[in-house]
């Protein structure tokens, strides 16, 4: 798969959202979370918005323990996919599953996960590695993170 197609892959898979089975490896890596989530700023109307929820710390692990696994292009396909399989919705180990490992472009991580949004149900973390950044969409898939989408930072 070329570096383009890899890009609509991940491109596509931001409408997908499912569940998967198996358990989700916590690998240690420098994460920076806020403590307490400034408020969003009032509407025009004065009515204001709640602020974001706290983050989950299990929600920040599973996008970084994606990105060490995805980031491994020296790997052969098949135990590519099966470190990154189980940190995936269902839906995106299917777009996945055509990958190969020498087309991704990263190869580590090189400093902390930055949260970019947070719900109780869907975290955006931004992870950067010697490719550039990566925007990992995680979700609360039935109490487990699973990563839904993951594509390159938006300049």
């Amino acid at each position: 798969m070329t570096r383009r197609g890899l890009l609509l892959t991940l491109a596509a898979a931001l409408a997908v959202a499912g569940c998967s089975t198996g358990p989700v490896p916590a690998p240690p890596a420098a994460v920076s979370t806020p403590a307490n989530p400034a408020p969003e700023p009032n509407d025009e109307d004065g009515a204001g918005t709640a602020p974001s929820a706290p983050t989950a710390p299990g929600a920040v692990r599973a996008a970084v323990g994606y990105v060490t696994a995805w980031a491994r292009p020296g790997l052969a396909h098949d135990p590519w996919y099966a470190a990154v399989r189980d940190l995936v919705v269902a839906q995106y180990a299917r777009l996945l599953v055509d990958t190969d490992p020498a087309t991704v472009p990263a190869a580590s991580i090189t400093g902390p996960a930055r949260v970019l949004t947070s719900t109780t149900a869907v975290v955006v973390v931004a992870v950067p590695t010697d490719a550039g950044t990566v925007d990992v969409t995680v979700v609360n898939s039935g109490g487990r993170w699973l990563v839904a989408t993951a594509r390159p930072a938006q300049p």
